[in-house]
Parts: C-alpha cells; structure tokens; sequence
C-alpha cells in the first residue's frame, strides 16, 4: 500500500509542476492523469483528492478566478471515476482509459463552460449567451479532449508495464490492483 501512495504523490508532483515549470501546452494537463490513475489504484476518496490538491497548491501560485468551483469540482469527480478503471486489466484498461480521457474532457466542456456562463459575466445570461460560451470554449475543449486521451492512455500503458514488472519481481511497489 505504501508504494500505491508514493506513486499518487508522484502523479500529484509531476502534475503540479507540470502546470508550474514545464507547461506542455495549452489545455494540455496531468491533472487528469494524477487523479485518474490515483481513483484507480487508490479508489475514489483519493482520485478526486489528487486531482483537487494539484488544482489547488498549482492555482495558489499562478491564481485563478472565481471559475475555480468549477474547475476544482469538476477534476474531483473526474479523479473519483478512476475508480472505474479497476474492473479492466490489461490492454482493456488502457482502451477503457483512452475513452474515460474523451468522456472527462467532454465532462469537463460542458461543465466549466456553464460555470463561466453562470459566474464569469463574459456572457449574457441568456440561451444565446450559453451557446456563445461553449462555441468560445470549442478551440479549448478539442486539444483538452485529445491530450486527456493521449496521456490517460500512455500513463496507464506505462502503470500496466511497471505493474507487470514489479508485481512479476514481488516489488513493495505491486501496482496489481484487487478488489
């Protein structure tokens, strides 16, 4: 169990740092994968904690604004549905991974743009105005969208082969995940 939290706290740092030091790229973000993989190994209390301190220690640096209910909430529920994850092995989880990354984008969208519509006060408070904000978001959403797939789907190749290898050598690390 003690390796499952180190590697958590692992995903936590790098997604912190990637959003502080190394930016991949706009919309482009671990977040995802921290709390992912950690509601995967760790259940879903601690997938959406993960995602939730990332947000929170990284936006304590750069700021945020009052769209940060929405954004925090949301890679909370994001994080806490890696728990999902657990009912696949292998090259399933990974595929099952590629599309949980697509549905948590698309999640992600729909939601954080309401909230803009809601709080933000870039938008009128009309059905015009909601179109106008998802339409705004739409460049956004589809480099989130392809990103959350692309490093869900490496991240857990990457837990899968590291699993296989430390669970074959009965490492402290045994990333085999049980019910």
């Amino acid at each position: 169990m003690a390796g499952r939290f180190f590697l958590v706290i692992l995903l936590v740092l790098a997604a912190i740092a990637e959003r502080l030091w190394f930016d991949l790229g706009p919309n482009v973000e671990l977040v995802t994968l921290a709390g992912v993989v950690s509601g995967m190994i760790l259940g879903r209390k601690w997938g959406g904690v993960a995602g939730v301190i990332a947000m929170v220690i990284s936006d304590l640096v750069i700021g945020n604004t009052v769209i940060f209910w929405f954004t925090w909430s949301a890679f909370l529920v994001i994080g806490a549905g890696g728990e999902w994850l657990r009912s696949f092995t292998g090259l399933g989880r990974i595929a099952a991974g590629g599309g949980y990354g697509l549905a948590a984008a698309v999640f992600f969208y729909l939601y954080t743009n309401l909230g803009v519509w809601l709080v933000g006060n870039l938008y009128p408070p009309t059905f015009a105005g909601l179109a106008k904000s998802y339409l705004m978001g739409w460049p956004f959403f589809k480099i989130h969208a392809a990103s959350s797939v692309l490093t869900l789907v490496a991240g857990l190749t990457a837990a899968e082969l590291v699993g296989t290898v430390f669970t074959a050598s009965k490492s402290w690390l045994n990333l085999t995940i049980k019910d």
